[in-house]
């Protein structure tokens, strides 16, 4: 969702209104996504495990258009634009339509806008001390605001009225003003860190064990722990609402590996454990623990780059990935109903990135204390 533009600023004080709507267009597209899924299985007859394909085509462009734009164009408004032009015409064409494969179709168009928005957005927080932590906010924020809004609006008239909903906030973010630094194209030459790329690695891995799971969590609430839509997204503004808490601290690179670990226990008790207050614990420490990790990673990218924004769009690229790959993952580990598997498989994934980001920030430590 679009924010209100002062609660907007409070977050994000350095960036203008309208890339911080932007991001928030982002954030509230994908926080949509738990909700849809179970609805268009209902609707259109499709398998759930099948739905995820929504997601994957979406962040599968949402991926291309990050890394590409990153790489060949300098953020622009024209860009900003185009991006919230995609996301309005591909969300009123989703409403309209009762094709799977058109649907699909939709949102890989929908991914493109998105890319493009979140490559401006992110690009735009390296020019400040303070601006990826700040950036980092924007997500959990929303995502505390539209999650309670998709439950209801999904009770009242099922997918059809999120995209339109969806299309009207993409259209509102037009009229916020927009302004932002000169920064250069990145071209082809990065740093070659072997560290950066092994934080890349665990980027696409966090997010693609991540995603496996947390796509489906409306899905898992519903059937594991008997929760109803409504309460469902309490947990999930829950989750983004520790997360807006987590983006205000500053952890420790000692510890960066380990909050990556809690979010492989959040998702590995959240399909294994069936009780509300376990989904509602886990949720709450997935969202702190996730949003405590993140930004420190993309800190620990600008570390060892030639420029601070030279990773920002390899580093959205390859969450983008991880996105792309989890609901396929979680699909064939889901099976028809097979939760506690789905949990498994996707902690194992993120437990692996946890291990990664672990190492090179115990490198990083023992390089400074050399110097």
């Amino acid at each position: 969702m679009t924010l209100p533009t002062r609660l907007v600023q409070a977050v994000r004080p350095h960036a203008s209104p309208g890339l911080l709507g932007g991001a928030a267009v982002v954030a509230g597209t994908f926080a949509a996504t738990p909700f849809l899924l179970p609805d268009v299985s209902t609707r259109l007859g499709v398998p759930i495990g099948v739905t995820g394909l929504l997601s994957t085509g979406q962040v599968a462009s949402f991926a291309l258009a990050a890394f590409l734009a990153g790489r060949l164009f300098r953020p622009q408004r024209r860009f900003h634009f185009l991006g919230l032009a995609l996301v309005a015409a591909a969300a009123f064409a989703s409403a309209l339509t009762s094709d799977f494969a058109l649907l699909v179709a939709t949102r890989v168009v929908s991914g493109l806008g998105l890319g493009l928005l979140t490559w401006i957005a992110w690009a735009e927080a390296t020019r400040f001390r303070t601006g990826i932590f700040e950036m980092a906010a924007v997500a959990p924020v929303t995502a505390a605001v539209a999650s309670p809004l998709w439950g209801w609006l999904i009770g009242v008239g099922g997918y059809r009225l999120v995209f339109v909903v969806l299309g009207v906030v993409a259209i509102a973010a037009f009229w916020l003003p927009i302004d932002f630094g000169d920064l250069p194209r990145i071209g082809r030459r990065v740093s070659p860190s072997r560290s950066n790329r092994l934080l890349l690695v665990a980027l696409l891995l966090t997010t693609m064990g991540g995603s496996a799971v947390f796509i489906f969590s409306a899905a898992i609430g519903i059937a594991v722990h008997g929760l109803s839509p409504l309460a469902i997204s309490l947990g999930l503004s829950i989750n983004a609402l520790t997360g807006v808490a987590a983006t205000r601290a500053t952890p420790s690179p000692r510890y960066i590996g380990h909050w990556m670990g809690v979010t492989a226990l959040s998702a590995l008790v959240i399909g294994t454990i069936p009780s509300s207050w376990v989904f509602f614990f886990a949720m709450a420490a997935w969202g702190y623990a996730f949003w405590m990790a993140i930004p420190a990673v993309f800190t620990l990218l600008a570390e060892k780059s030639l420029t601070p924004s030279e990773r920002i769009g390899d580093a959205q690229a390859m969450m983008a990935v991880g996105r792309v790959l989890g609901p396929l993952l979680g699909g064939l580990a889901l099976g028809a109903t097979q939760f506690a598997r789905l949990s498994v498989v996707g902690a194992l994934v993120m437990t692996a990135a946890a291990g990664g980001v672990w190492a090179v920030s115990r490198h990083r430590l023992r390089e400074r204390a050399t110097v």
